[in-house]
């Protein structure tokens, strides 16, 4: 159970992270109970992804801490692969009004998961697979993290990303978080 904790922590990191099309290697890869955790935007971008594109993210991403921010990975995609760019960007854009619409605490929560997700999408793809050691520190982190947010942000949070917040508010998944970390 704990493992399918990590993994669904993994999943929206990485679902809701700007490459993260080279995650799974196919989108029939992705377990049936997990699948249902992906937005469905996200599942028709990760299923739109051709071999030659998720070719062109493993380059980009073994360079992925050189990039500034969100629009100059952006910028080096679309140097490389314009039809890559045009995916990425309007999964970036759909995200980024989903983020927009939150107010400052719940924004700032999510900007800090996203962050994380980043990292480790783009250091999965660089080869560097994180432990489940790290996994579950991180997780137990943003479920802190979501658990201090005032009830107006969850609501907030909860209306753009609602099948998240059921991991977050998922009791068992708490249990097993607090249970394991500390071990």
């Amino acid at each position: 159970m704990l493992c399918r904790v990590v993994v669904s922590f993994a999943l929206f990191a990485a679902a809701f992270s700007l490459p993260l099309e080279g995650a799974p290697e196919k989108f029939e890869d992705i377990p049936a109970e997990y699948k249902t955790m992906i937005p469905e935007e996200v599942a028709t971008h990760l299923k739109s992804i051709t071999p030659e594109e998720k070719a062109v993210l493993k380059e980009l991403a073994k360079n992925y801490k050189d990039y500034k921010d969100e629009n100059d990975f952006l910028e080096a995609i679309k140097a490389k692969s314009p039809s890559l760019y045009e995916k990425s960007k309007k999964l970036h854009d759909f995200i980024k009004a989903k983020v927009d619409k939150l107010g400052k605490d719940a924004k700032e929560f999510v900007t800090k998961v996203l962050a994380d997700g980043r990292k480790l999408h783009a250091d999965f793809l660089a080869g560097n697979k994180p432990s489940l050691d790290d996994l579950k520190t991180i997780a137990k982190k943003h479920l802190d993290a979501f658990n201090n947010l005032s009830e107006e942000s969850k609501k907030e949070f909860e209306q753009e990303f609602p099948i998240t917040t059921s991991v977050f508010k998922n009791d068992k998944i708490k249990a097993l978080i607090d249970k394991y970390v500390q071990n």
